[in-house]
């Protein structure tokens, strides 16, 4: 025989259950609702408003884009492992909706028909980034150049115990200077030109050890991204 208490805890559980689905049920609607208002204002359709709402959010601080130093730009990896669901999920307008995005003329994600809807373009930076490693041997070569644009880069300095590592130079640029001794992780911010050499500087004889020198490189491009929102 089942108890009180756990009839209680299923008629709770069962009705916390219908009330998610209202709320998302009145959110969903509130959205629309709210779109449909302020495409009328504008004097456009609601597909219109919807799709431009859309391909700006897409834009700025979506599952799309890449943020460094204040700017945002198309991050072209995240454009291709994303979908319908996360898209939806995180631009309202794309919400309730069937919709297709695209990237160059590739649909990155779609959801339904939206082939009688309305379609607007935008203009972008897409960023394809990129993992760059090189190592230096204080007993070889003081120095590397790490290739690609980049606007930061870690350095792992490890010398040996008979070595010292006074000064690291980036470019034309002191980038860590420690007469003492230099060891263990630095994060160094360089300009965002392509190309960066790294040139190490150490006391002692013959020395030894290494440096290990990586950063995130990307390479800019001008992309399009179209949304189509059949609402």
């Amino acid at each position: 025989m089942r108890s009180h208490g756990a009839a209680r805890a299923q008629t709770t559980l069962a009705g916390l259950a219908v009330a998610l689905v209202l709320v998302t049920a009145v959110t969903v609607g509130a959205v629309a609702a709210a779109d449909r208002l302020l495409a009328d204002a504008a004097g456009e359709s609601l597909e219109q408003h919807r799709a431009e709402s859309a391909a700006d959010a897409l834009l700025t601080e979506s599952p799309i884009t890449w943020s460094d130093n204040g700017s945002d730009a198309v991050d072209l990896t995240l454009a291709n492992e994303t979908n319908a669901t996360v898209l939806a999920a995180a631009v309202p307008p794309l919400r309730g909706a069937a919709f297709r995005v695209r990237v160059d003329g590739r649909t990155v994600a779609e959801r339904g028909d939206p082939s009688s809807g309305y379609t607007v373009g935008r203009g972008a930076v897409g960023v394809d980034r990129r993992t760059v490693r090189r190592s230096i041997n204080l007993s070889a070569e003081p120095n590397t150049t790490l290739t690609g644009r980049t606007n930061r880069t870690r350095l792992d300095v490890n010398p040996a115990p008979n070595t010292t590592v006074q000064t690291i130079w980036v470019d034309d640029r002191v980038a860590l200077h420690q007469p003492a001794g230099i060891e263990g992780e630095h994060v160094v911010g360089v300009s965002s030109r392509p190309d960066h050499e790294v040139r190490v500087e150490t006391t002692g004889d013959e020395p030894s050890g290494s440096v290990d020198v990586s950063a995130t490189a990307f390479d800019a491009t001008v992309v399009r991204i179209e949304v189509t929102v059949d609402a």
